[in-house]
């Protein structure tokens, strides 16, 4: 017997047989008892496709066991195979095939059915084969059965059409929607299985604006939609299953509509343009302050306008909006009057306009209102009644009091000039009508007058019409000085005075007014005789009294007095002299005297009658008095007589006759008032014979008297009166003391400065300088006071009228007044006033007190990227209105760049490094200027800062850039026509033309399999792929902008090909058994047989046959070649 051994051939295609190989016998055959007679597994898979015909047979997996039981030769005969259960359809056959030592079961389509399978309706049936045969035993045959399982698997076949559900779709767009976003998904069902029930999505027309998913069926954007240009698609979409039959047959497809709207998007939000846009004055009537246009560039309800409101910057509803006439048109109203006084920075009115979109869009602009300024508000003094106080002394353009005055208006209307319009009608007070500091005008009186109520005004200077004024009130005390001296009523007086007054006899009273006021008004007198004087004066009534008994004869008879008025004054008294002369009146208070009493003598009695015996002489010490004499007693005969003037004794009678030898006359003098003390004669009348002859009388009478002394002392007397009344020598009546005399020399100023210097930043009150002045005059003539005459126009200084000290008032500012020369005087006291004059120039010294001030604090230029390192771009200019060190500039950059930089010294901003728009297109610099200032002090250098926006202007200087240098897409050979199988995106930073890129396809080697869009780089097929005419397109895809001249960059596109197994059919040996034999022994590589098996797809890969052997008990022993 043979010994055969079975192999499995397997092709590529995975087709089996089963190869039976018989070798020369070696051994004898086993009985039937020797083998079990059962199925080689208990279940068995195999398939075959649906709607197969009859006498299709079912497949097994390939390398699988084959079905069937092995069996020894010449044992079993008879085999039947019979399916015992599953297949209620009967549908199926089993068959038997005996070869060598096994028995093949094949399951079959029966024919005669006229019903077919259908894996759809049933896709698996489960069937019970039942084996059956017979073996001789014997004589006897013994039926032996084994039951196996085979599962028969229904595999699908592209009998069905994919189909739509439902047929039609609508989908609504916004136009805004991105490029290559998902818009729609078509769905298409195909209940076959695998590649047949696999979908292809397609259009049916081409489209560059829309992409489908060739598996998912998601519909894309390849270009933006606009409203503007369509508003409505209609895209037909084919769906073909993968099946062979629509691979070659054009069949298994349907279609679908898409029906794509496309809506309008509210792509722009309104804009908001003021056309009319005024400045408003405050408390004006306007209604309308400005007129706005809202449009929108959108259409339909997308472009219009749902509102337009204020929604800042208005928070106490002094505007509104209203609709205006036209369509888009809004009024901006005044609802309130507008106080610019309490906005002093106007309004800044938010607007929001809003659209009618869905969703709607909104915009904002700032209206800002500038409230021109209305003359509505007077000047406010910040005080209605002032007060002030100025000694009468003080000079001319002595300052007295600051106004100060605001005005809330701005402008012109808040410039205020101040004026005096009432109380000032003699022009004692003029005022600075810029800085408001009230001066004197003229000399001052307080003795004149001594209060002033003046009536200020304060007047803006706003339009003629609309000008606006105030008034305060400016109380004036005017202090008064010891500037006047006492007055006498009289400066010259006489007055008469008895002698022998008592001592303490008024003489007189006299008195002097002093028109000061006060301790400048009281007045003492006193005598300012240098000699001493009989009299005394009461210091405060001015009463004159005698000190003593005045003696007219012997004394003075005429006082020349200097009576001297003071007043209490200070610093000095002010004095006036009268001068008082007293005459002494002489009165009758002396008697007479004789100059000889108690006469003794003789007398001739012959003498005859009229004889004069006798002179007796009495002298009065009164002057003027006249002395008559007579004979009081001893003459009552009458006999003598007495001349009653010279008071000589003559004879009257004849003495001869006379009894008595002895007489005694008592003879008296008298000034008619009083008498003097008798004078007696005594003589003896003796006679002689001589003749009497006439003779004086001395020579008749010889007397001898006592000699009284009142002739010696009349002499005394009368020297005395001599003396006393000579003429008054000068030095007993002095001048007052120099100091209260003539004002005989004008001050002078010494060590006067040169010049001052003061910084600008003084503190107010502060001394400059000490003046110094001299007067050689004493007393008020040499009292001296200051002020400024002159060159204070500005009210920046005040020199104190007593000290001299010069003082700060005003603040200083160099830059406003770097010099000033002020005219300073010194004037004194006297009557009348000397002066003298200098000119101080104050030179106002610069302190840093001013930063740099840029031209321009915001500029804004433009500068080409490729602009080379070093390019000027501009010159910052800042100065500095401070001087020197602290008005020098340095310039430096604060912003942090590496691209720009600034010289220190010339402020010129140049480019520093290569410049990049599309790095940085925008550039805000901060440029600090910093003065040179602060050295050697605390205070730091002050600066300020512009900002410069530096925008830089594109030039074609990129390339466009793919998103990727090299594209790499696998796809499936049998996807549809038109799908797409990459999107390319090129970027180009660069702005406008130069920045937009089309794209183009050089594909000289695929023959135009693929075209691309030249905006959106979708890159589509225009042919169906074959794996098998070409696996690799290298494509390259150009991007180039639009700029002049054009710049391009290039990226590969490698499209692979991934083959899809086309093999429709699978390859057919010339049986499912095929019987060999080879003699034992042979050597290795001996050929064995042939066996061949035929594909019926196209030549080429898929009909192109190898095999190999997968199985069976002769593996191992044997080879095939595979070609």
């Amino acid at each position: 017997m043979m010994k055969r051994y079975a192999i499995t051939c397997c092709l590529l295609s995975l087709l089996t047989t089963t190869v039976l190989i018989r070798a020369d016998p070696t051994h004898a055959p086993p009985s039937a008892s020797d083998v079990a007679f059962q199925f080689t597994k208990q279940l068995y898979n195999v398939s075959i496709p649906e709607n197969s015909v009859a006498k299709t047979y079912a497949m097994q997996t390939p390398g699988s066991e084959p079905m069937g039981i092995r069996i020894l030769p010449d044992t079993f005969t008879d085999i039947r195979y019979k399916i015992v259960e599953g297949d209620r359809d009967k549908f199926f056959k089993a068959e038997q095939r005996v070869v060598g030592d096994f028995c093949f079961l094949f399951i079959r389509i029966k024919t005669g059915n006229n019903d077919v399978l259908n894996r759809e309706r049933k896709d698996k049936y489960v069937l019970q084969v039942r084996a059956a045969a017979t073996i001789k035993e014997g004589k006897q045959k013994v039926l032996y059965t084994s039951d196996t399982t085979v599962v028969v698997t229904v595999l699908d076949t592209n009998d069905l059409t994919p189909l739509f559900y439902p047929t039609e779709y609508n989908t609504t767009v916004y136009e805004d929607t991105p490029v290559h976003q998902s818009i729609l998904k078509v769905v298409a069902e195909d209940a076959d299985l695998g590649r047949n029930g696999e979908i292809y999505y397609s259009f049916l027309e081409e489209t560059d604006m829309f992409a489908i998913h060739p598996m998912s069926g998601i519909i894309s954007l390849s270009r933006p939609l606009r409203y503007n240009e369509g508003m409505y698609h209609e895209l037909t979409v084919f769906a073909q299953d993968r099946g062979p039959s629509s691979r070659h047959g054009f069949g298994s497809f349907s279609k679908a509509k898409v029906h794509v709207r496309v809506k309008k998007v509210n792509f722009y939000a309104p804009e908001i343009r003021i056309r009319r846009h005024p400045e408003i004055v405050e408390n004006s009537n306007a209604d309308i302050y400005a007129i706005v246009n809202v449009s929108d560039r959108d259409s339909g309800i997308h472009g219009e306008i749902a509102s337009l409101e204020i929604v800042d910057g208005d928070p106490d509803g002094h505007f509104r909006v209203r609709p205006g006439r036209q369509k888009g048109e809004y009024n901006i109203e005044v609802l309130k009057l507008l106080d610019r006084e309490k906005t002093p920075e106007g309004y800044v009115l938010q607007l929001r306009a809003v659209d009618k979109g869905i969703p709607p869009k909104e915009s904002y602009k700032s209206v800002p209102v500038q409230l021109t300024d209305l003359n509505d508000n007077p000047p406010v003094f910040n005080k209605e009644i002032y007060d002030a106080k100025v000694p009468e002394t003080a000079p001319v353009n002595t300052p007295l009091i600051r106004l100060k005055v605001t005005d809330a208006d701005e402008g012109k209307n808040a410039q205020v000039f101040l004026e005096i319009v009432g109380g000032n009608e003699g022009g004692e007070f003029s005022i600075n009508p810029e800085t408001g500091m009230l001066y004197t005008a003229v000399p001052l009186d307080a003795e004149a007058k001594q209060f002033y109520s003046l009536t200020v005004s304060a007047i803006d200077q706003g339009n003629v019409g609309t000008r606006k004024q105030s008034s305060a009130k400016v109380k004036i005390y005017v202090e008064d000085t010891n500037d006047n001296d006492p007055i006498f009523e009289k400066a010259e007086a006489v007055v008469w005075m008895d002698e022998n007054m008592p001592a303490g006899t008024p003489v007189t009273t006299v008195h002097a007014r002093d028109k000061d006021r006060g301790e400048n008004a009281y007045i003492s007198y006193l005598i300012a005789n240098l000699n001493k004087v009989p009299f005394e004066i009461d210091h405060f009534s001015g009463t004159i009294k005698t000190t003593q008994l005045l003696d007219y004869e012997s004394m003075r008879r005429e006082y020349v007095l200097r009576i001297r008025a003071s007043d209490w004054g200070l610093p000095y008294r002010r004095q006036t002299e009268m001068q008082l002369v007293v005459k002494v009146r002489g009165i009758n208070d002396n008697r007479p005297q004789f100059e000889k009493v108690d006469c003794v003598g003789q007398v001739p009695r012959n003498a005859p009658i009229g004889s004069e015996i006798i002179t007796l002489s009495a002298i009065d010490f009164d002057a003027g008095n006249i002395i008559s004499y007579r004979i009081v007693s001893g003459n009552e005969d009458g006999c003598f007589s007495i001349d009653a003037t010279s008071g000589t004794i003559a004879v009257s009678c004849d003495l001869s006759e006379i009894k008595t030898n002895e007489r005694e006359l008592n003879v008296t003098a008298t000034d008619n008032t009083h008498f003097a003390d008798i004078a007696r004669i005594t003589f003896k009348l003796v006679n002689s014979n001589r003749n009497v002859v006439k003779m004086p009388m001395d020579d008749l009478g010889i007397f001898e008297c006592r000699d009284t002394g009142v002739a010696r002392r009349l002499t005394e007397v009368l020297a005395a009166a001599e003396e006393n009344n000579k003429p008054i020598a000068q030095e007993e009546f002095p001048m007052m003391p120099i100091r209260y005399g003539q004002n005989v020399h004008a001050p002078e100023f010494y060590d006067f400065p040169v010049e001052i210097k003061v910084n600008e930043s003084v503190a107010l009150g502060t001394t400059l300088v000490k003046l110094k002045a001299r007067d050689r005059d004493l007393g008020y003539n040499g009292k001296l006071i200051y002020g400024i005459s002159g060159g204070d126009i500005h009210s920046q200084f005040c020199l104190d009228m007593e000290s001299g000290e010069l003082k700060v008032i005003g603040y200083l500012n160099r830059e406003n007044e770097y010099e000033y020369f002020l005219n300073v005087t010194v004037y004194d006291l006297g009557k009348p006033q000397k002066s003298s004059s200098r000119v101080l120039p104050i030179t106002v010294l610069d302190v840093n007190d001013n930063a740099p001030k840029f031209e321009k604090t915001l500029a804004s230029f433009r500068v080409t990227e490729n602009a080379l390192n070093g390019t000027a771009i501009f010159r910052a200019n800042a100065t500095d209105a401070d001087e020197g060190d602290n008005a020098k500039v340095t310039y430096s950059l604060v912003t942090d760049t590496k691209d720009f930089a600034v010289d220190k010294y010339s402020g010129v901003l140049t480019v520093a490094s290569s410049l990049d728009r599309e790095r940085q297109e925008l550039y805000e610099l901060r440029i600090r200027a910093t003065d040179n200032g602060g050295k050697g002090s605390d205070n730091l250098p002050l600066y300020s800062e512009a900002l410069v926006r530096i925008s830089i202007d594109d030039i074609n200087d990129n390339v466009p850039k793919f998103s990727l240098p090299n594209y790499v897409v696998k796809v499936r050979e049998d996807i549809p026509k038109g799908t797409v199988v990459a999107v390319v995106t090129a970027s180009d930073p660069d702005l406008g033309p130069e920045g937009e890129v089309v794209y183009t396809l050089e594909d000289s080697d695929s023959d135009g399999t693929f075209k691309i869009d030249r905006l959106s780089g979708t890159i589509r097929t225009t042919k169906t792929l074959d794996f098998e005419e070409r696996q690799v397109h290298s494509l390259v895809v150009f991007a180039n902008d639009r700029g002049d001249p054009s710049l391009s960059s290039e990226a590969s596109v490698t499209v692979t090909v991934v083959d899809v197994n086309e093999n429709l059919h699978a390859p057919v040996f010339s049986d499912f058994v095929l019987a060999g034999k080879v003699r034992e022994n042979m050597p290795i590589g001996s050929w064995v047989m042939r066996v061949n098996a035929s594909d019926a797809d196209p030549p080429g890969m898929d009909s192109t046959v190898e095999y190999s052997i997968r199985g069976g008990d002769g593996i191992g022993l044997f080879s095939i070649d595979n070609q």
